[in-house]
């Protein structure tokens, strides 16, 4: 039997991506998404809204591409796959994970407040 671990999300920036190296100063970004759904209750016919959040984590070229390009606001659509995490905080283990962008399609984008586009020094 296969397996398969795969996300799709559209959503928008809650806020403009953040750039960062590792130690062997390769880019990571991150940035957080939201994403909307609704559903219909069958009783009253009410439409139900609610929005989920995720931490979005991109390496190398798309990751300083994604520094760039995408600001709070910018909707994405963004598939990839997913890692348990772990780590210790006040002494006790703390489970999450991260969601690993494999492609981002820019949809709709908004200049990160730190670009020169935004600030309004076009190179």
């Amino acid at each position: 039997m296969k397996n398969l671990n795969r996300f799709q999300f559209i959503g928008n920036l809650t806020k403009d991506t953040e750039l960062r190296y590792t130690a062997k100063s390769t880019p990571i970004a991150i940035f957080d998404i939201a994403v909307n759904w609704s559903y219909k209750e069958q009783e009253s016919g009410e439409v139900k809204e609610y929005t989920d959040f995720f931490r979005i984590k991109v390496w190398g070229k798309a990751a300083e591409n994604a520094a760039k390009f995408l600001g709070k606001g910018s909707q994405v659509f963004v598939e990839g796959s997913m890692r348990n995490t772990q780590y210790e905080s006040n002494g006790q283990k703390v489970y999450g994970i991260d969601y690993i962008a494999e492609n981002i399609q820019y949809l709709n984008t908004k200049s990160p407040a730190s670009s020169p586009a935004a600030a309004g020094n076009e190179n």
